[in-house]
């Protein structure tokens, strides 16, 4: 293990973090936790065109997405959830613009 700690085996950043022997950062480990738990849910059909949805997680929120026309559709409260998640994205981004001395 170096000083600053392993590469997540999913996204690539760095983490002292690990399942079992592969390092996995936290954000990735909650991921993955949130698409085991959406895998046993009974899989959706589309509004518009009847196909089956899948499921995919973005922002810490599982989200169901039809293959053919692409609609995504929330459950109650997940909205605010991804607009939380990137209001506070967004914040981090300004903070990290200010913590460095210009180039």
């Amino acid at each position: 293990m170096s000083l600053f700690g392993e590469k997540c085996h999913r996204c690539g950043s760095r983490t002292r973090k690990k399942d079992g022997d592969t390092p996995v950062c936290p954000p990735c480990a909650e991921t993955m936790r949130l698409m085991s738990e959406a895998d046993v849910e009974e899989r959706r059909t589309c509004p518009i065109d009847g196909t089956t949805m899948d499921k995919e997680v973005r922002y810490m929120v599982v989200m169901d997405r039809c293959p053919e026309c692409r609609g995504v559709w929330l459950d109650g409260g997940e909205l605010q959830l991804i607009g939380e998640h990137a209001e506070e994205a967004a914040l981090r981004a300004l903070a990290g613009a200010f913590s460095f001395p210009p180039a």
